[in-house]
């Protein structure tokens, strides 16, 4: 298990994942506006590079983000957890710089909530919610799991 039973999400924390959901939204509808001018927005990291799937062995906090993929505008889901984040917005924050960088546009977190991966028992069990962003489609975030290469083999669950 993870060692972050002792955070408990506060006003400080609520306040920041508001912020960053307005940023993330603030931020799309500037990307809308270069779209439809004709302009596009520099990749540095190829959409292929940034796995759907990121998930930390033990039970740590894990968030679900939407985003449209920079040449084809195809909508993404990613599920990413990260081992000792203090907040589902520590992970978010983690993750969205390489979706930033690599061009993705209409960057969105759906919600989170736990997930334990447990590589001995071959097991990836989601659970929980997030107080920041709501609680994560689980059975969404089953499903994307499933179809990452890295998990073949593993059992799934919600």
């Amino acid at each position: 298990m993870g060692d972050d039973a002792e955070y408990t999400t506060n006003a400080h924390d609520l306040r920041e994942a508001a912020n960053l959901q307005a940023r993330l939204a603030s931020d799309s509808n500037g990307q809308a506006e270069v779209a439809a001018a004709g302009g596009s927005s520099s990749s540095s990291i190829s959409q292929d590079a940034i796995p759907s799937v990121s998930i930390d062995a033990g039970a740590y906090k894990y968030v679900l983000i939407t985003a449209n993929a920079p040449s084809t505008n195809r909508t993404r889901t990613f599920v990413y957890s990260k081992r000792n984040a203090s907040y589902h917005r520590d992970v978010a924050e983690h993750f969205l710089p390489a979706l930033e960088s690599g061009g993705y546009r209409d960057i969105r977190i759906k919600g989170g909530g736990r997930i334990l991966r447990d590589d001995c028992e071959k097991k990836v069990h989601i659970f929980g919610y997030s107080y920041g962003f709501g609680r994560a489609d689980h059975e969404l975030a089953k499903e994307i799991v499933e179809q990452s290469v890295n998990y073949r083999g593993y059992t799934v669950t919600w």
